[in-house]
């Protein structure tokens, strides 16, 4: 019994399961900055949102960003550093150019110092000139199928392990 509750524990299978609906390792991305996170302020369309979409795994922090500005969207990949449960910082940045990136995707990433912070429950992405928190993202429930699709991208795995060379 003890050798089978082993295996369980180590194939990520839960009772009843086989093993082909097993959830892979690469899902095990937990933590505080995990998730999906939206600002729309006022009557702002759900489409026009700006939004994080983060996993984690240990400090380290891989995810897409997005935000609507002038009748455009624009969109990139985020690494970051967790330094503790609630303060992390922005490490490399790509994605269509604007105040987020200068650098496209296929271009490579852009390093960065920026903050990541969680206050009161809700993520923040700037610091107020006094130092504190401005936290205007909440957490919304990111949908399986997402999840499961950014956790399938190839740069995504590698940002994920660490994997030098293939992401930052």
């Amino acid at each position: 019994m003890v050798a089978l509750l082993g295996l369980v524990a180590c194939t990520g299978m839960r009772a009843g399961q086989t093993p082909d609906e097993a959830a892979p390792a690469a899902t095990a991305t937990s933590g505080t900055f995990a998730g999906e996170w939206e600002a729309c302020p006022g009557k702002t369309p759900s489409d026009q949102c700006s939004r994080y979409v983060l996993l984690q795994r240990g400090s380290r922090i891989c995810g897409t960003w997005f935000h609507f500005a002038s009748g455009k969207e624009y969109s990139g990949r985020i690494v970051a550093r967790a330094d503790s449960s609630t303060e992390a910082r922005r490490t490399h940045v790509c994605g269509r150019q604007s105040v987020e990136s200068d650098i496209e995707c296929e271009d490579g990433w852009q390093r960065i110092d920026k903050p990541l912070r969680i206050c009161k429950g809700q993520l923040s992405d700037l610091t107020r000139a006094d130092g504190s928190c401005f936290a205007y993202y909440h957490a919304v429930r990111m949908a399986d199928d997402r999840r499961d699709a950014l956790l399938a991208e190839p740069w995504m795995q590698a940002c994920l392990s660490g994997v030098p060379g293939d992401a930052p």
